[in-house]
């Protein structure tokens, strides 16, 4: 606050406020600041980022797709922003898209184990049981103790009728 009272049009300090009021729960003002840090750089993708995870946060799904694809097109390298997106898309029943968004993702951050579980889970749900599973792998080989992607292992190899397996990841999650 400091900082935008002895320059108001400085976007990154109304960025940065805006997502440190996100952190404490006060929505509202974080996205007039994230807006405000929009008015005054139209271009500023982490700011429409944010604001996308603000929206999404109020429930306000739509437009935070809106946002997110804004961010996209003004990064087209923001591996942050086509996850988020991609989740948006898979809260509204939209997992083909949202499989789409979470590809580009790890194309940008092959290693990011949660996108991979994500993706696995957009899988599973449009019935690609074969995908789901070398996605909720490749989550496991980057991040073996990442129990969500060892109980979604499990769900999924037990739709393939695969029990030995499938009970084994639900131990390896009860291990963990």
């Amino acid at each position: 606050r400091q900082a935008i009272a002895l320059k108001s049009r400085f976007a990154q300090a109304h960025s940065n406020l805006g997502t440190t009021l996100t952190k404490i729960g006060r929505l509202g003002e974080a996205e007039e600041s994230l807006r405000t840090a929009i008015a005054i750089k139209p271009d500023y993708a982490n700011a429409h980022f944010n604001l996308g995870r603000v929206l999404q946060q109020l429930g306000r799904l739509d437009e935070a797709i809106i946002i997110y694809t804004r961010a996209t097109e003004l990064n087209s390298n923001h591996a942050a922003a086509y996850s988020y997106l991609g989740v948006t898309l898979a809260k509204l029943g939209r997992l083909d898209e949202a499989a789409v968004c979470y590809r580009r993702a790890i194309v940008l951050e092959p290693s990011d184990a949660v996108v991979h579980n994500n993706l696995g889970i957009a899988f599973e749900e449009l019935g690609r049981l074969d995908d789901a599973e070398a996605s909720y792998m490749q989550a496991i080989d980057f991040q073996p103790g990442f129990i969500p992607a060892h109980i979604n292992l499990g769900n999924t190899l037990k739709k393939l009728g695969r029990w030995d397996e499938s009970g084994a990841s639900y131990r390896r999650a009860i291990d963990l």
